[in-house]
């Protein structure tokens, strides 16, 4: 009995010197995983571990057999905001030895800015969280604040001139003007152009300019395009916003046919257009459809399709969309202020009508030849006061 006491005894221990101890270290992000994260596991003692696999809610998504025990997950799929369950399991022989479950939840990779009240411009994260607050330049009512690409700066009109400034704490530097003013911009999502509307003499035309400071003009005096075989003469040009990838422009150009004799001499149109950065191949989204002021454009994320806005009110008349070969549709159910698409899927937020002036999310469905909206939106936030709105890849931690 003593004998099968002591070998009892050391079964127990030698099975209690073989446990292993797995441990997740906490990612640099801080449980925060935002791209790429890196997972690293570590087992006490290692000697007798065959391999370690990662487990995101309860699936197998890496192996890895050697001690310094490292997982590359990649969220980039995952929702922002979604909370996922983490666990590390190592195998030794036929024994497997679980670490503790923990939660990581997927940062928000996207920001939106607006401006708030009086001099303040207002970052949110999509889910309607304000992130920040701040006055980059004092007695200014900043207008058009959109992004720059990462989040990390911003562009906007004061004083009828282009700013930018650091977010949140930069004072705002002046980057360009014009003898008229400057009446709206844009920032490229991928790189450092900036586009904007400006006045240097009667008219209003489109320019871009890059982070050295060189400016180009894309339309001029002159400038014509061919509307029911017609000739129809630029008369303005206004508020430009770039497609995703920055390659593309949608704007709102008004045009009028001075050709003597012609069957539409005198008439004036009105249309959405788009056009290549340069302000080459421009191309009528609206030809097919009556005349009206279209504004507040927004793009899918993925290029295919604009929406705008048309009317001249704070309340739009409707909400259109058109794909690249100008077929549109009406958006019914939206009546928003101001809206953005979200650059990663079909997320629409607005900001609601002019009475309630609140923040919205709907999400969009599409094909080659029809865009919806699905309801009417949720509430993200309670009341606002922006009036211009936009939405673009973070980058910062």
């Amino acid at each position: 009995m003593r004998q099968l006491r002591l070998v009892l005894l050391l079964f127990l221990f030698a099975s209690c010197s073989n446990k292993v101890d797995v441990t997740i270290e906490a990612p640099s992000s801080g449980w925060q995983v935002y791209g790429v994260d890196t997972i690293p596991v570590t087992c006490h003692p290692f000697r007798n571990v065959d391999y370690v696999e990662l487990l995101i809610d309860s699936v197998v998504v890496g192996r890895d057999s050697l001690p310094t025990y490292e997982f590359a997950w990649v969220v980039t799929s995952l929702r922002e905001g979604s909370v996922h369950r983490v666990q590390a399991r190592a195998t030794s022989g036929s024994r497997e030895y679980l670490s503790a479950e923990l939660l990581a939840t997927v940062g928000y990779r996207s920001r939106l800015v607006m401006d708030g009240t009086g001099d303040s411009l207002w970052v949110y994260r999509p889910d309607g969280t304000r992130d920040a607050a701040f006055i980059p330049l004092a007695g200014s009512s900043p207008a058009y604040p959109r992004f720059r690409s990462g989040c990390q700066q911003v562009v906007f009109i004061a004083n009828r001139r282009l700013y930018g400034a650091d977010v949140p704490y930069g004072p705002a530097q002046a980057l360009d003007s014009v003898p008229n003013g400057i009446y709206a911009c844009d920032a490229s999502p991928v790189s450092d152009l900036v586009v904007f509307e400006g006045f240097p003499a009667a008219m209003a035309h489109l320019f871009t300019r890059d982070g050295s400071g060189v400016r180009v003009q894309l339309t001029h005096d002159g400038d014509f395009v061919l509307i029911d075989s017609s000739r129809f003469t630029c008369t303005l040009n206004s508020s430009p916003v770039f497609s995703p990838d920055g390659s593309k422009l949608a704007y709102y150009r008004e045009s009028k046919c001075f050709v003597p004799g012609d069957p539409h001499e005198g008439e004036t149109r009105q249309d959405a257009f788009v056009m290549n950065r340069d302000g080459s191949n421009p191309v009528n989204l609206t030809s097919a459809i009556d005349d009206g002021y279209f504004s507040g454009f927004a793009w899918t994320f993925d290029g295919n399709w604009v929406l705008f806005r048309e009317g001249l009110g704070a309340a739009p008349d409707r909400v259109l969309a058109a794909n690249l070969q100008g077929h549109v549709v009406e958006v019914s159910g939206l009546s928003p202020v101001a809206m953005a698409c979200s650059p990663t899927d079909s997320t629409l937020i607005f900001i609601g009508g002019e009475l309630e002036h609140r923040l919205h999310s709907a999400r969009l469905t599409w094909t080659s030849d029809t865009l919806f909206a699905n309801g009417s939106g949720s509430v993200l936030s309670g009341q606002t006061f922006g009036s211009y709105i936009d939405w673009v890849n973070y980058t910062g931690q």
